[in-house]
């Protein structure tokens, strides 16, 4: 995919700034149409251009927009102009910045008076670059997850949208609020995040919630000082009710045992009733830290969450946790151990093809190098031992009840020879962090998986069950694709509102919150003028 436009500024861009020489010429002719014109002609040049102290980051549709107006101001009424201004401020409850969107900019050149050709063309670009840039954000994400994992293979398909025309017909028809909006994920999970985003804010906005002093452990039946504070602390959140929040007695009773634990269960904590060292940690974590958990989970699913297949398998990596999800949501879950922290779990997409039963192994690539040629220079019987073979030069574990993949494993061809599968180690699925596996997902309801997927009544969970148990290896084809997306994600929000924060396993999440928190930039494309879909105003995809 091409690089981004470089519309980010550095001390050492070259800028054309408007408002200095080729505006004043412009100015004086009384032609605002002189001045948009320039700020395209530059566009075109790949020199960064500046309005007003911004820069335009929309160098392919901005100035294919006013090429078809022949240079001419697009916003010339109010109306457009307020309903863009709206859309920018509630751009905060999605956790983007209404900054990244010309807002002061706009304020100041809208107050301005007189309109002046050079002010009436410098609040039109701005305008215009605004709306790209929000819709942009909204339908595809401001950070670029290709610079942060060069194995993203995930894209958001702007299909043969022309966003040009789209824009035209948004300022024309009086819906450029309705349009941005409509580019929003429209999945529920994404509007609970927003809700839950508003809610954290809410307590940053009271002071946030105090913190629990260090010391020893606490737990049930305990006298400390420190328990007022954990009652206070579990108030604000909503894991202890108001009547027990409020009351100051240090003791450890049975109304503070319930709150810890509700509390350890949405921090993927063992839910045990102490506070031991690690849930203290995560009780002191500010809610500053939790916002911004939650704004980098809002962007990862605005990287993925559109136009997503009627049915597809989700498995959430930092939430070890698997789900097939149908168009009224998850209708099936299951618990799921991923790649350790050296050994981590890819991120990507691919489609889940045939299921074996019985599987054999064969020993991957990366496996073989880091572990098994090792261990076979030190011990000429490991293979042996091991109960591995060697087949047309690779190693294989036969199946059977020591196979590392157990008894079934679900294929979706992919360069990361990762896939979905049974093991003989099912004790794993009871820790509470379950990063244990060299990158595969062990899943621990696979045959109920697989039944799903197989979506066939000649292959129930049962009878997939009885042809395993032949201990015949047998491969069944699906008769239609499965999706398979792989992502990471470490903020949700159940149905019921009660909001989870997932441990950052990868640490994952700083890169994100440091990108968000960057300047704007806007991967470029090539316009294609096409069929408009009134969903699609952005800067169109690659053919």
């Amino acid at each position: 995919m091409p690089d981004e436009s470089g519309v980010r500024m550095t001390d050492t861009a070259i800028v054309l700034v408007l408002g200095v020489a080729a505006v004043a010429s412009a100015a004086a002719e009384g032609a605002p149409e002189q001045v948009i014109a320039a700020a395209v002609e530059a566009a075109h040049g790949g020199q960064p251009v500046v309005v007003g102290g911004d820069a335009l980051a929309s160098v392919v549709v901005l100035p294919e927009f006013y090429e078809r107006r022949e240079f001419k101001p697009a916003w010339t009424t109010p109306a457009p102009v307020d309903d863009l201004l709206r859309a920018v401020h509630e751009s905060a409850a999605a956790g983007l910045d209404p900054a990244d969107y010309h807002l002061a900019a706009i304020e100041r050149l809208r107050a301005t008076m007189p309109v002046t050709p050079e002010v009436q063309a410098q609040l039109d670009l701005l305008l215009t670059d605004a709306t790209l840039r929000l819709a942009y954000h909204l339908r595809v994400g401001k950070v670029d997850p290709e610079r942060l994992d060069p194995d993203w293979n995930l894209t958001s398909d702007l299909g043969n949208a022309d966003p040009a025309t789209l824009l035209q017909q948004a300022i024309d028809q009086g819906r450029v609020y309705q349009t941005l909006s409509d580019l929003k994920p429209r999945y529920p999970f994404y509007t609970r995040l927003e809700q839950a985003l508003a809610e954290y804010r809410r307590i940053a906005d009271a002071g946030g919630w105090p913190t629990v002093p260090a010391g020893g452990p606490l737990k049930p039946g305990v006298f400390d000082a420190r328990v007022t504070q954990l009652r206070r602390r579990l108030g604000v959140t909503g894991d202890l009710d108001a009547a027990a929040a409020a009351d100051a007695s240090p003791l450890y009773d049975a109304a503070v045992a319930a709150g810890v634990k509700a509390f350890q269960a949405r921090h993927g904590l063992p839910a045990d009733g102490a506070v031991g060292p690690a849930t203290l940690r995560a009780l002191d974590v500010p809610v500053a830290a939790r916002i911004d958990q939650i704004r980098t989970t809002l962007e990862r699913c605005r990287w993925v969450m559109h136009d997503l297949p009627e049915r597809f398998v989700l498995v959430n990596v930092a939430g070890f946790n698997a789900a097939v999800v149908g168009k009224d949501g998850p209708m099936w879950e299951s618990r799921v151990v991923v790649g350790k922290p050296y050994t981590k779990t890819p991120i990507f997409r691919a489609d889940m093809r045939y299921v074996v039963l019985n599987p054999t192994w064969t020993i991957p690539p990366s496996i073989m190098r880091k572990e098994v040629r090792p261990a076979m220079r030190r011990d000429p019987h490991y293979l042996e031992r091991k109960g591995y073979v060697m087949v047309n030069g690779q190693v294989v574990q036969p199946a059977g009840p020591k196979n590392a993949l157990g008894r079934i494993k679900l294929m979706l061809p992919n360069p990361h020879h990762v896939y979905l599968h049974d093991t003989p180690q099912k004790s794993f699925f009871g820790e509470t962090s379950r990063t244990f596996s060299h990158g595969c997902v062990r899943v621990q309801k696979p045959f109920e998986l697989a039944a799903l997927a197989l979506d066939d009544p000649a292959w129930s969970t049962h009878a997939l069950l009885d042809a395993a148990a032949t201990g015949k290896t047998r491969t069944i084809v699906l008769k239609k694709p499965l999706p398979v997306l792989i992502l990471y994600w470490t903020a949700a929000v159940d149905p019921d509102g009660r909001v989870r924060f997932l441990p950052d396993v990868y640490g994952r999440d700083p890169a994100v919150i440091r990108a968000l928190a960057g300047g704007v930039a806007m991967r470029k494309r090539r316009v294609r003028a096409t069929s408009p879909r009134v969903a699609d105003i952005a800067e169109p995809a690659d053919e």
